[in-house]
């Protein structure tokens, strides 16, 4: 026995809490997406993102010692630079979604419909329009209806087409209010209000406008 435990270590109780959070977390995640459900909150990801960092940085600082914790740690960085390799596209990725920088703007029209502005990594901004319906206290159903390019609702909202010069010039102005007019199984209206002009504009659902 005293053998083995020179060679193979016993594992701390802070390390097998924190395999038990890990293990946890991944199991009711995936769970919940495949069910198509997310936890409540605007930032609930995200804190969970950065908590667990946090956790696993904690935990190799002061299990360093141990063999599975050094290996555990090798395994991490080369996840992460496999995610480098191609054009860096899934690390950069990771760190927008951590220092939330994808999201550009939030525009809420009402309980069930919101507006988000985004950008993804080598993307265009895109104007994300979600339904949400609520399950259970902490949970919900977040629907994403459709994400047309911005740069369109605002050629549409200024009377501008896309070769116009001025319009690329006022890309970054930011959507000032968005007013539901109607949705059916095909369609969504949406009255934006960009550099005090208004026009309504209608959004095919389902339509595949790209990520």
């Amino acid at each position: 026995m005293y053998i083995r435990d020179q060679f193979i270590p016993k594992m701390t109780k802070t390390l097998k809490i924190y395999c038990l959070f890990s293990i946890g977390l991944i199991v009711i995640l995936s769970l919940l997406n495949y069910i198509d459900l997310n936890i409540k909150g605007d930032y609930t990801y995200l804190l969970l993102a950065w908590f667990w960092i946090f956790c696993t940085i904690y935990v190799i600082i002061t299990n360093w010692k141990l063999i599975y914790v050094k290996i555990y740690t090798i395994l991490l960085a080369f996840l992460i630079f496999l995610s480098i390799l191609p054009m860096a596209i899934p690390f950069l990725a990771i760190v927008s979604f951590l220092t939330n920088s994808n999201v550009i703007q939030k525009v809420p029209i009402n309980k069930e419909y919101k507006i988000e502005l985004r950008k993804q990594v080598l993307g265009m901004e895109r104007v994300y329009i979600y339904k949400t319906t609520s399950i259970l206290l902490v949970l919900e159903k977040t629907e994403n209806l459709c994400r047309p390019d911005y740069l369109n609702v605002l050629g549409e909202v200024l009377n501008m087409n896309e070769e116009h010069e001025r319009l690329y010039k006022l890309k970054d102005s930011p959507i000032q209010h968005a007013k539901l007019i109607s949705v059916n199984k095909d369609s969504i209206g949406i009255e934006y209000q960009i550099l005090n002009k208004k026009k309504i504009v209608y959004h095919h659902l389902k339509e595949d406008y790209g990520y």
